[in-house]
């Protein structure tokens, strides 16, 4: 029985972030081609009810889920890994489905030439970006051995050293990318984006009814960071399948 409500309760949510409007039994055996009855459903419909996972606008009209409902099914079914093909695809079906997306690319680049500069500074030269420092005669010749190296290996070997300050300066070369700004300016404009950087995996706000979800992904050799910004009602799923190897492993 449980696994038979869980089933039912799945197609309902799967069907309803495609519709977005209340789903009757009859809709549903037809929409998920289901082979038991529309009263066997309605059954099952008013047990999820009890259970507070499926609600009603009123007595006559079809159902759809719960936040509760939802916070289970996302916690349950976003994938743990995806694949990033790139921003204007991303874009692309994010506008389409109505969800915010941050988007944060460390580019491992190697660096290509340490300067002295009168002895007052230090240019580091590397494929897309430089960085300036107070010269320091010691901290010179640790740069120039570093030439040819990538930039996470040369944080790696200047944390070692405890050399903080250019270690943050190496890690802002990161790019940031906004891909749906406008929803911030409406549905989301509450949302404080230094909240993000809190945000591990999966966070989910029942009071404002929106998720955030996070990912840490590598694209050659490059480190990447999406978080994923939605309506609890958001089809996240659609969202995955256009990212192609998404697996919820």
């Amino acid at each position: 029985m449980k696994k038979k409500v869980e089933f039912i309760l799945n197609e309902l949510i799967k069907n309803y972030l495609k519709l977005k409007q209340p789903i009757s039994s009859t809709s549903l055996k037809n929409l998920a081609n289901l082979n038991i009855s529309p009263s066997t459903i309605r059954g099952y419909f008013q047990a999820l009810e009890k259970m507070g996972m499926v609600q009603k606008e009123h007595f006559a009209s079809g159902s759809y889920p719960s936040l509760k409902a939802m916070g289970e099914f996302w916690k349950n079914n976003f994938p743990k890994n995806i694949n990033f093909s790139s921003l204007e695809e991303l874009e692309k079906k994010c506008k389409e489905l109505d969800i915010l997306a941050f988007v944060k690319v460390f580019e491992n680049q190697l660096l290509k030439e340490v300067y002295n500069v009168e002895n007052k500074f230090i240019i580091l030269e590397f494929e897309n970006d430089e960085s300036v420092i107070k010269y320091d005669e010691n901290v010179f010749h640790l740069l120039k051995s570093l030439r040819y190296l990538h930039a996470k290996d040369i944080i790696k070997i200047l944390s070692h050293y405890n050399i903080a300050k250019l270690v943050k300066k190496i890690k802002n070369f990161q790019k940031e990318y906004t891909i749906n700004q406008n929803l911030l300016y409406n549905k989301f404009s509450n949302l404080n984006l230094e909240f993000l950087n809190e945000v591990d995996d999966l966070y989910i706000n029942y009071n404002e009814k929106f998720l955030i979800k996070k990912y840490k992904l590598f694209n050659n050799d490059n480190e990447i960071e999406i978080y994923l910004i939605g309506d609890i009602y958001s089809n996240f799923l659609e969202l995955f399948e256009s990212m192609k190897g998404g697996e919820n492993e």
